[in-house]
Formats: structure tokens, sequence, C-alpha cells
């Protein structure tokens, strides 16, 4: 009897690699934009290398797509910068733009803690107006590509034109505002220096916020918002909803999903349609403080174009990886990562956000490429 019960869970152990190893691989041109890295685990994009191994998608030669295939910031290579060229779309089927938000020198130190927040300042950011053509001549020509937060927040070479010109070829517009929650809004391991020093010399204030919270920021123009649970919050955070049932992009994505990081308030265009919007559940005291600074409690989180361009614009920071994302050669993996996540989530982290919400999302993108 004991034989038997080890056998079958060897069995069940042994069945999840097996199953993965045994399917085909597909092949796709897929084509990754990071300005943001700066550590080894390049955690904005990769969540995104994991599903493609995890789904067996290769390049044109057959080989598994790894960390450092992408266009952008190296700090760890003497070269700093890999740049998009003309040529480096062709026969592209995804351009991804995972994060373009920039590297601030906190994040590029040993332990991410940096005590003079006066030191705390950009190291990279943005693309240069080359690549923007780039992008936008690709997207206009039918091109699929999904862009991500904080693409406009970034500070691309050519200023607010050719922000206005990404803009314009993803179907959003920017309102100037970017956002976060964060679990502990005293937390210097969580809440970039930079956030406090703009609070410090836009309010004349110290930052002495705790616990959790959500925070609006219009860069430049000193405006600054910061709610918190039982204040200016109903519920401590923001989820993402589906305002689409409609078409294959929604199976299997559950709605409502507790906000994680980063986020742009964009609003979409006359031709874009909205897939899922953020939602935040206010006080009178919270609609109060959006409404002095022209927001609302709701806005678009996934945008996507149809008609005469092929894009998808995601205003959260969805592809950042909140925790060790496991094997990737283990089939159903996703799956019980997700049934994990509601557990997980206890902690507050980003587990509910990435598994529950990002991961089916991206696999309903990634499974119309390279049938």
């Amino acid at each position: 009897m004991k034989k038997f019960v080890l056998l079958v869970l060897l069995a069940l152990v042994a069945a999840p690699p097996v199953a993965w190893k045994v399917q085909k691989n597909r092949m796709a041109n897929i084509t990754v934009l990071d300005a943001s890295v700066f550590d080894e685990q390049r955690t904005h994009h990769a969540g995104l290398i994991w599903m493609m191994e995890h789904m067996h998608i290769r390049t044109s030669r057959g080989t598994a797509y790894g960390l450092d295939d992408y266009f952008g910031y190296f700090p760890f290579s003497s070269d700093k910068v890999r740049r998009l060229e003309r040529d480096s779309l062709d026969d592209t089927d995804l351009l991804y733009i995972t994060d373009a938000g920039g590297v601030w020198s906190s994040g590029m130190e040993r332990f991410g803690v940096l005590r003079d927040v006066e030191r705390d300042v950009i190291v990279h950011t943005g693309f240069s107006t080359r690549e923007i053509n780039t992008i936008i001549d690709y997207i206009n020509a039918g091109g699929l590509a999904i862009g991500e937060a904080l693409l406009f927040y970034a500070e691309h070479e050519g200023g607010m034109r050719y922000r206005n010109l990404l803009e314009e070829a993803f179907g959003v517009e920017w309102t100037g505002w970017i956002g976060g929650w964060f679990k502990d809004l005293n937390s210097i391991r969580e809440l970039p220096f930079w956030v406090r020093t703009l609070y410090n010399r836009s309010t004349g204030q110290r930052w002495s916020y705790q616990g959790p919270g959500v925070i609006f920021i219009r860069p430049g123009s000193g405006d600054f918002i910061v709610l918190t649970p039982g204040i200016e919050l109903r519920e401590p955070r923001p989820e993402i909803v589906i305002s689409r049932r409609v078409g294959p992009l929604a199976e299997r994505v559950e709605s409502g999903v507790p906000l994680w990081g980063w986020f742009e308030v964009v609003d979409a265009g006359v031709l874009a349609e909205v897939q899922a919007v953020i939602r935040l559940q206010l006080t009178g005291a919270g609609e109060s403080a959006l409404a002095d600074k022209g927001l609302v409690a709701s806005f678009p989180a996934i945008v996507s174009q149809r008609i005469g361009k092929n894009t998808y614009y995601l205003a959260t920071d969805m592809s950042k990886v909140p925790t060790w994302l496991g094997p990737a050669q283990v089939k159903w993996m996703p799956e019980i990562r997700g049934r994990l996540a509601k557990l997980l989530e206890k902690q507050i982290s980003g587990e509910h956000h990435f598994w529950r919400f990002y991961i089916p999302f991206l696999r309903n993108i990634l499974d119309e490429l390279g049938r």
C-alpha cells in the first residue's frame, strides 16, 4: 500500500513537467522594450519571458527567449543602452513596451535604500526620437503592439510632441497624472524617495504617512493627493474591473482583482475601446479630494484599438513580477499559482493581480501568435 501511494505521488509530481515537455514549440518574433532595468531580475519583463517559455514560444531561429532579449537599459553593460533601430521590427509579430519610466539612483543601490533623498535622481528614462518614430511606423502599418505604464510619464527625447505622438498611436490621452497603490507609505524599500522629496517640496510639509494608501501625482505641477483607508478610501485597495466580457481577450481573466503598483490616469480616444477600468471606492472626503483636481474614481486600465491599428495600452504596471515565478517548464503552473494567489494575497502582495489577471490576459494575446 505504501509503495502504491508513493508511486501515485511520484506520478503526480512528474506529470506536469512531462506534460509540458511533450507540447510542440511555436515560432513568433516578439520584440521587447524595457527602459527600467536596474537589476539582474529584469522584473518588468521577466514575467513576459517566463510566459513565452511556458507556452513554448521560440524565436524564428528556434531558440528560447531570454531575459537579455530586449532593447533598453542594461545597467551592467559597458554600452548601457541598446537602441531600437529601423530594422529591429522587421517581421515582428508583437512589440511589447513593458516599461519606459526609467531607472532612479535609489533603485541602483545594493539594498535599495537611499538615505540622502536629495541624491535620488533619474539615471535613465524614455526613448529617442528615432525609436519613437520606429514604434509609430510599426503601429501605423498594423503591427500588434502592447504599451504599458509609465510610457507617457517617461522623459522621452523630443519632449511633449513625441509623447503626444505615442498617445495618438495607442489611442489614449494622458491626463498628466500618475498614481500608485503601496502597502506601506512609510517603507523606504517600497515607496521611491523622489515621491517623498516631491511631496516635501510641493506642500512644505514632511512626509508622515504610514500604512497602505493610494497616491496621485501630477509631475511638473506640484499637485499631490494621498488617499488612506478609513479617511478617503472606503476600501483600502483599488480594483481592476473588466468592462467587456466579449471575445477571447477576457477568457480566464478575473475581474475585480486588487491593484498593485503604479498606474497612469488616461482617457480613451474616440476610436479606442476600454476593456478594463481601475476603480476606487471612496468616502465623501476622497471624492472631494479627487474632484478638486478634476479626477474621478474610475478610469481606464486597458484600452484597445481595432480600427486601423492593433494595439493595447495597459495603464497599470501589470507585467512587473511581484515574487518568485517558479519553473516555467511545468504545465498548469499558472493555474496552480493562480489558485494560491488569494492565499498569498493576505500578505498584501501583487500575487492576485499578477496571476489571476495579467497572466491570463497575456496568455490570450500570445495564444494568437505562432500558431
